[in-house]
């Protein structure tokens, strides 16, 4: 009895310490990781880098690690570019699934309402199309149906959320999709999402500009 005594009396004096030089020992592998209040940096590719400054880049996190930044084609299409921009800056692309995957066609998410959010109420313009559809663009989906008589499909509005990247070159897209990114590095990363996986976050980069700093999420 008295044995036990000792030893749970020296455990109790033990165990503490070796908690407290646990956290002396490993405590600064902590500043490694993000925390709830500040992000992690972002940096641009070296691909990416070598664009004109002042070009926008998303820079697209998957919850798996990959990594897709997309040019913005600001110039060319500024209403879509400019609304996608706005909804990266509100956050509303963070947690965001793929929800329709097709192998070698598309990647396609947006979709709000599949992780318990409301699509906010924008009305966006369909913009003429200025590029072809072909592997690594991206391009915001239209609302669409099926002539009952001919099988057409016919396009309607265009979705102020939902976007998509091409895994393959689709001319049959270019008549009715309006190409408002392409995509710089990660197709790799692209061609490997399965439906259902995560964005983690987005945020949109500038070259050469002060986009390529930590920034701090504040509630």
């Amino acid at each position: 009895m008295r044995f036990r005594y000792y030893l749970a009396a020296a455990a109790a004096v033990l165990v503490p310490a070796l908690a407290l030089a646990a956290v002396e020992v490993f405590g600064d592998n902590t500043v490694a990781f993000p925390v709830e209040e500040e992000e992690m940096p972002l940096e641009l590719s070296a691909a990416a880098r070598e664009l004109p400054a002042g070009t926008e880049i998303a820079v697209m996190e998957l919850a798996d690690g990959g990594v897709v930044e997309v040019r913005l084609l600001a110039d060319e299409t500024p209403k879509t570019a400019g609304n996608f921009v706005a909804l990266v800056e509100d956050g509303f692309y963070d947690g965001i699934i793929f929800h329709r995957v097709v192998p070698d066609f598309v990647a396609q998410a947006g979709d709000a309402t599949l992780v318990g959010r409301e699509n906010p109420d924008i009305s966006l313009e369909t913009e003429p199309d200025v590029r072809k559809c072909v592997r690594g663009a991206v391009s915001m989906a239209r609302f669409a149906r099926r002539d009952e008589d001919t099988g057409e499909v016919i396009y309607g509005d265009t979705s102020p959320t939902q976007f998509f990247i091409l895994k393959s070159d689709t001319p049959r897209l270019d008549p009715d999709f309006c190409v408002f990114g392409v995509v710089v590095t990660g197709m790799d990363d692209v061609d490997a999402v399965e439906q259902g996986d995560v964005i983690q976050r987005v945020r949109v980069l500038t070259v050469g500009g002060e986009g390529e700093t930590p920034t701090t999420v504040e509630d």
